[in-house]
C-alpha cells in the first residue's frame, strides 16, 4: 500500500476517533452544565426559603416547638446554600437535587463575580444561627439582601445556560469541521484506493520488459477494437511480428542482450502509436499490433513496412529481421480467431524466411538509426490520419 494512502486512512481513523471523543465530550458537558444549572435553581429556591423559616424561627406567635423547627431547617438550608455556593466559587463538592454527592467545576467570569458578591455578603454569617437572637439579626439581614441574593441567583442561571449554550455551539462546530474533514479524507482515500486499483490493473496488463501491452492487455484491447470495428463498419486489421534469429541473440550473447533487443524493437513499435495503432508483446519474441482503419489491400504493404523497420534491429554483434504476418478482421470474428489467421500468415512467411549473408554478419554498431533504409512514418502506405 502507498503512503499517501496508507497515511489518509491512518488520519480517517484518528479522525473518527476524535469525532467520537467529540460526541463524548459534547454528552458529558452538557450532563455536567444540567447538574450546574439545576443547582444554580436550587440555590434560588434556598434562599427564599432560608429567609421564609428565619422569620418563622423568630415568629412569638408560635410555638417553641414550631420555632424550634424552623430553626432546624434554617441551619440545614442555609449550610447546603453555602456549601453550594463555596462549589461554585472553588470547584469541589456538593448534594445534588437526588440528595447524591455532585462534583462542579468553579465558575468563571461573570458568573464568579455573582458568587463572590453574595459570598461577600454572607460573611457576617459563616454558619448558620442557632441562638433567638442571632436567629433575629439573621431573618432581619437575610429580609433586607433577600432581593439582592435572589438576583444575584437568578443572574448565576442565566449565566450558567448562556455559557452552556456557547459551549455546545463551540464543540459542535468542532464535531462538525472534524467531520468535514473525516468526509473530504473518505474520499480522498476512496479516489486512492480507485488509482491504485487502476494502476494494478494497468500493471496485470503491462509487459514489465518493454512497457507494452501483455498478452492479456492486447487481447483485451483487441476485443474493444473489434466491438467497436464491428459497430461502426470500419475496417480493422492486426499485424503478427515474431524476430527471425532471436534465439541466436540469447544463445550467443546471453538474456540481457536478448532483453535489449527486446526493449529495442518495442521502441520502435511505440513510435507507431502516434497513428492510433496498439502495440503488444504476446510473449517471447513475438509482438502484435492492432490497426484501426486499415484497409485490407494496404495490409502487405504495411506488414512490408514493419519489416523493414524492424529489420536491422542489434541483437549483440548480429542483427536480426522480422516475419510479419497479417489478418483483416471479418464481421464477427472474435479476437482469437483474427490472431490465428494472423498467426498462420505469419509462420508460412517466417518457414519461407532464409537468412542471408547480410543477416548473419558482425556487427560492432548497435545503435542503427530507427528508420535506416525505411520509409519516414509519415510516408508509411495505410498511415491513418
Amino acid at each position: 500500500m502507498k503512503t499517501p494512502l496508507a497515511l489518509a486512512i491512518a488520519t480517517f481513523v484518528l479522525l473518527d476517533l476524535g469525532t467520537l471523543a467529540f460526541s463524548y465530550s459534547i454528552a458529558r458537558q452538557v450532563e455536567k452544565d444540567a447538574v450546574a444549572i439545576n443547582l444554580a435553581g436550587r440555590q434560588r429556591m434556598l434562599s427564599q426559603r432560608i429567609t421564609k423559616a428565619a422569620l418563622l424561627a423568630t415568629n412569638p406567635t408560635r410555638s417553641e416547638a414550631q420555632r424550634m423547627a424552623s430553626s432546624t431547617e434554617v441551619g440545614q438550608a442555609y449550610q447546603m446554600f453555602l456549601r453550594t455556593l463555596s462549589a461554585f466559587a472553588e470547584g469541589g463538592e456538593t448534594v445534588g437535587g437526588d440528595g447524591r454527592p455532585v462534583q462542579l467545576d468553579a465558575v468563571n467570569g461573570k458568573a464568579a463575580l455573582l458568587v463572590g458578591n453574595v459570598r461577600g455578603s454572607l460573611e457576617r454569617w459563616p454558619n448558620a444561627p442557632t441562638e433567638s437572637r442571632e436567629l433575629e439579626s439573621f431573618s432581619q439581614f437575610m429580609v433586607e439582601h433577600n432581593g439582592e441574593i435572589l438576583d444575584s441567583m437568578n443572574r448565576l442561571t442565566s449565566e450558567l445556560e448562556n455559557e452552556s449554550i456557547a459551549t455546545v455551539t463551540r464543540l459542535r462546530i468542532a464535531q462538525t469541521f472534524a467531520f468535514i474533514l473525516s468526509l473530504v479524507n473518505f474520499i480522498f482515500i476512496l479516489m486512492g484506493m480507485r488509482r491504485a486499483q487502476r494502476r494494478a490493473e494497468a500493471a496485470s496488463l503491462t509487459d514489465t520488459l518493454t512497457g507494452l501491452l501483455n498478452r492479456g492487455g492486447f487481447y483485451k484491447q483487441l476485443e474493444t477494437a473489434l466491438s467497436r470495428s464491428h459497430s461502426l463498419q470500419e475496417p480493422l486489421a492486426v499485424m503478427l511480428i515474431d524476430m527471425n534469429e532471436f534465439k541466436a541473440v540469447n544463445d550467443n550473447y546471453g538474456h540481457a542482450a536478448g532483453d535489449a533487443t527486446l526493449c529495442e524493437v518495442a521502441r520502435r513499435l511505440q513510435d507507431l502509436s502516434t497513428h492510433g495503432w496498439i502495440c503488444g508483446r504476446l510473449g517471447g519474441d513475438e509482438f502484435a499490433v492492432i490497426c484501426p482503419g486499415l484497409e485490407a489491400e494496404k495490409l502487405a504493404s504495411v506488414a512490408q513496412y514493419l519489416s523493414g523497420i524492424l529489420s536491422g534491429v542489434p541483437g549483440g554483434e548480429l542483427v536480426i529481421s522480422a516475419s510479419v504476418g497479417f489478418a483483416a478482421a471479418k464481421p464477427q470474428q472474435t479476437a482469437d480467431e483474427v490472431i490465428a489467421n494472423a498467426d498462420a500468415m505469419m509462420y508460412s512467411i517466417k518457414g519461407n524466411h532464409h537468412v542471408s549473408g547480410s543477416h548473419r554478419d558482425k556487427r560492432r554498431q548497435i545503435d542503427l538509426p530507427l528508420f535506416e533504409g525505411t520509409p519516414h512514418p509519415q510516408e508509411m502506405p495505410g498511415r491513418v490520419e
